[in-house]
């Protein structure tokens, strides 16, 4: 065994560069990405509203409960944006009246992070107006429900399917499930898909 290993030659791999940094995206793209993010956090609870109001509670669908429950989501988090551009202003005003908005970061152009930090309160308070917008909007709002009811209801076929696989059960073996199939498809859209439709009245 040699006593010394031989030392692989060194690879010269360059100087590090840090990357330019990348340009801030203008507010009005900010607020429009987070209206996609919150109308997309609003159907998952109304979602869930349909879900538990079915399974819990028997409850029939009533797009226009629903319709009032979206409005509130979406107005809730428009406060929630305000209270959010107040406390940034604060924040901000105290920081750079007393000089400690330094960021200290070498790689990191500070009058980028400044212009950021500077706009934050603006881009919160143009996201809560976007909010209060849509949740005044008929229309926004009637598709969010109607896609959360579709929603709702796949995950519970999918819930149903799966209990089903899970019995063990098998029509191969029984000679009556063809025989019974039409009218247990005719029940349970009666009963099933009856109270997931969405009524004008």
């Amino acid at each position: 065994m040699p006593l010394f290993r031989r030392r692989r030659p060194r690879v010269n791999v360059g100087r590090y560069k840090p990357l330019p940094p990348e340009p801030i995206a203008p507010i009005d793209r900010v607020v429009e990405e987070g209206v996609m993010i919150t109308a997309s956090s609003v159907r998952m609870a109304i979602k869930n509203k349909v879900i538990v109001g079915a399974l819990r509670d028997d409850l029939r669908f009533d797009a226009d409960a629903l319709g009032e429950a979206a409005r509130d989501e979406f107005l809730a988090l428009a406060d929630e944006n305000t209270a959010t551009a107040k406390r940034l202003e604060r924040l901000g005003h105290w920081a750079y009246s007393t000089g400690d908005a330094d960021f200290g970061d070498p790689f990191v152009d500070e009058d980028e992070i400044d212009e950021e930090h500077r706009r934050r309160p603006q881009v919160h308070r143009e996201l809560a107006a976007a909010l209060r917008a849509e949740a005044e909007n008929p229309d926004s709002i009637r598709a969010i429900v109607e896609q959360a009811r579709d929603d709702a209801w796949e995950e519970i076929g999918r819930e149903l399917r799966s209990k089903l696989r899970n019995t063990g059960y098998s029509r191969e073996n029984d000679p009556k499930y063809e025989k019974m199939r039409a009218k247990r498809i005719k029940e349970f859209v009666k009963t099933d898909l009856a109270s997931l439709r969405v009524t004008d009245d």
